[in-house]
């Protein structure tokens, strides 16, 4: 009927030592065959790390990242009026870097990560490679019409562009179909599989935007919107926001802070980025365009508290805090359109807010996001497309962050300056007709384009540094 306690049970004689049962103090022998802490975050990082491949694409994407930034100290040293002007500059950069740098990440890297969480066959080497001759010559058939006025080269620059787009989303859709279990359940599925199918979208309205010139109710600034709209918030957004869902805790060794928000906010993802290509076409922008920013936002506030608490968790490093910071700028041009849609006056004139507004886009997110992937791919990725995934008995690196010696190429300091920087650069946009704005332009495109060259020098050297030790290996 009674409980015997521990006062009340009689003590018994053994032939085994005493010891006390509550002491959990190991053994001299235990504490040699335990753990330490770094071998712990290494299997926590590389156990479900997805086993990628370097593809010529990753290659690219990097070589992208230096065009870029070539381009981009061009541009300085244009507005101060040291070199002759060329009209396609700030456009090419900056595609350059979006459609070039983070497209080429994205096409080498998403089809792995999904087949790694589908447990899928991926494309084979001779599918990549023809995939990558095909997009990287059409960029430069796009580019050229683009930036020369010759609508046919652009048209079938774009239209191949367009065909390869869909070769991603069918790659995916596939792997989707034939997956067994409910794993294409997961959020960060429904991302991958989203984000390219609103790319199609995004590149159809670019054929209207530049060499077919559609009349629509919401005119060529529409229409522009619309194509900005599903390019980068939808393509490049939301494939980042599904892969940082999966890495991002593996980068501060912790698990993520939510799943159920995470499952809450790709709902409103989707739901979200329909009005916001939609609404601009329309040119319904107080209505439907204004819900769909609304939903967007809100399933990026969760995402962001869902990273923030998930760094606040774990072990914090540089590559991490620059792209966590980062993903604030994403909304910096949400955060000026509800001014613009309901015409409240701010006193400046909204092409300028509408630059200032994609610079912070373009600098303050798809910049470092696109950076610490190449640093990561740099370190990372080491061998080709089709080999087994490695194990503990090889010297492959398990998956997109590596398990130990994490690559970082910025400290606290560097990524404020980084942010401070892109926040000079924006307002001397807003402001440009003023002669005090050369004073935040010059300081903030040079502190940019320093940190900017030191990561790509980074990346290079992690790159032959991960080489050197594989061959002496």
């Amino acid at each position: 009927m009674f409980a015997i306690t521990d006062t009340q049970r009689p003590s018994e004689r053994t032939c085994m030592a005493d010891t006390n049962p509550r002491d959990s103090r190991p053994t001299d022998a235990e504490r040699r065959s335990a753990p330490t802490d770094t071998e712990r975050q290494s299997a926590r990082r590389s156990a479900d790390g997805p086993p990628l491949s370097m593809t010529p694409f990753h290659v690219a994407g990097i070589g992208f990242l230096f065009v870029g930034f070539a381009l981009a100290c061009y541009q300085g040293l244009q507005g101060f009026e040291l070199v002759p002007q060329v009209s396609w500059i700030t456009w090419t950069h900056i595609h350059f870097v979006t459609i070039g740098a983070f497209t080429q990440l994205l096409f080498g890297t998403l089809p792995q990560l999904t087949a790694r969480k589908l447990e899928r066959p991926g494309p084979s080497t001779r599918a990549f490679g023809a995939v990558f001759l095909g997009l990287n010559g059409a960029l430069l058939l796009a580019w050229y019409g683009r930036a020369y006025g010759e609508p046919l080269l652009f048209d079938v620059g774009l239209g191949t562009i367009w065909l390869l787009t869909g070769w991603l989303f069918a790659v995916v859709l596939v792997m989707v179909v034939r997956s067994e279990d409910g794993r294409a359940r997961d959020p960060t599925v429904g991302f991958s599989l989203l984000s390219p199918f609103v790319y199609l979208v995004g590149l159809t309205l670019a054929f209207g935007l530049y060499s077919r010139g559609w009349d629509v109710p919401g005119g060529w600034y529409g229409l522009r919107e619309a194509h900005v709209h599903a390019n980068a918030w939808g393509f490049l957004g939301l494939a980042a926001i599904g892969t940082l869902y999966d890495l991002f805790p593996r980068l501060v060794d912790a698990e993520l802070y939510s799943d159920r928000l995470k499952r809450y906010s790709f709902p409103l993802f989707a739901l979200g980025i329909v009005p916001l290509v939609v609404g601009p076409v329309l040119g319904m922008g107080t209505t439907v365009t204004a819900l769909g920013l609304g939903l967007y936002a809100a399933g990026y506030v969760l995402y962001v508290y869902t990273l923030a608490r998930t760094y606040r968790a774990g072990t914090s490093n540089g590559t991490a805090l620059s792209i966590l910071v980062a993903q604030l700028w994403i909304l910096g041009p949400a955060s000026f359109a509800p001014f613009i849609l309901f015409g409240v006056p701010l006193g400046i004139p909204d092409p300028w807010i509408e630059t200032g507004a994609l610079h912070f886009f373009f600098l303050g997110w798809a910049l470092p996001v696109a950076l610490a992937g190449s640093l990561l791919v740099a370190r990372s990725l080491e061998w080709a497309p089709g080999a087994d995934g490695g194990d503990a008995g090889d010297d492959r690196v398990a998956g997109l962050v590596p398990s130990t010696a994490l690559p970082s190429a910025l400290g606290p300091r560097s990524v404020l300056a980084w942010n401070l920087a892109v926040l000079a650069v924006g307002i001397g946009f807003f402001y440009q007709d003023q002669s005090w704005s050369a004073l935040l332009h010059g300081p903030g495109y040079a502190v940019v384009l320093s940190i900017w060259g030191y990561y790509l020098v980074t990346i290079v050297d992690r790159r032959w540094s991960a080489r050197a030790s594989k061959r002496v290996s």
